[in-house]
């Protein structure tokens, strides 16, 4: 037996490897050592620096909500047929002003000048790229439906600080898109 956890049967042609249970110092059945093997397959170890990919991360999307900012500004403009100061006015980055947690990023207005709330999500990917919602972003498109919209910025160039963007209604937002739990918040009992 080796100290690595298996031993070699050399009486047969091939020589065998088998591992062996650390604790009952057993053979471990092929069909078992199989099972092993598959399981272990669906897992990959990758050293991820979380710090970097977080950075990386907030810089897009900020990146990312200032182009927003000009694009809702640029929209106003266009379908109110009103003056970039005015539409300014009209155009608050609050996530920038008041920090994150309201559920939206930028206010701004409808064409009928109702309240509109917009969430930013960015990515240098394409469209179908997924993006991440946090609980509370998600519970304020569901109070707030139709004044909720998603600008989903993709295929984001950094140098340029342009992409596309798509305009997300709630609507389509719980209609079209699945929402899948990655992660999950664990306290005892």
């Amino acid at each position: 037996m080796y100290d690595e956890g298996f031993v070699i049967n050399k009486n047969s042609r091939p020589a065998k490897f088998s591992l062996i249970n650390p604790i009952s110092q057993a053979a471990i059945q092929p069909a078992e050592v199989t099972t092993i093997k598959e399981k272990t397959r669906r897992f990959i170890a990758r050293k991820i620096d979380w710090e970097k990919a977080r950075d990386r991360n907030n810089e897009i999307g900020d990146q990312g909500e200032e182009f927003v900012l000009e694009f809702e500004i640029d929209r106003l403009i266009e379908t109110l047929s009103i003056n970039r100061t005015k539409a300014t006015q009209n155009v608050q980055h609050l996530s920038r002003l008041q920090g994150d947690g309201l559920g939206y990023d930028i206010s701004s207005i409808n064409d009928d000048g109702t309240p509109r709330y917009i969430e930013v999500k960015t990515t240098s990917g394409g469209f179908n790229q997924p993006f991440y919602m946090s609980k509370n972003e998600k519970h304020f498109f569901e109070e707030y439906k139709d004044s909720a919209f998603i600008y989903r910025v993709y295929n984001f160039n950094r140098e340029t600080r342009r992409g596309d963007v798509r305009i997300i209604s709630q609507n389509e937002l719980f209609s079209n898109f699945t929402f899948d739990t990655i992660t999950w918040q664990v306290t005892p009992k």
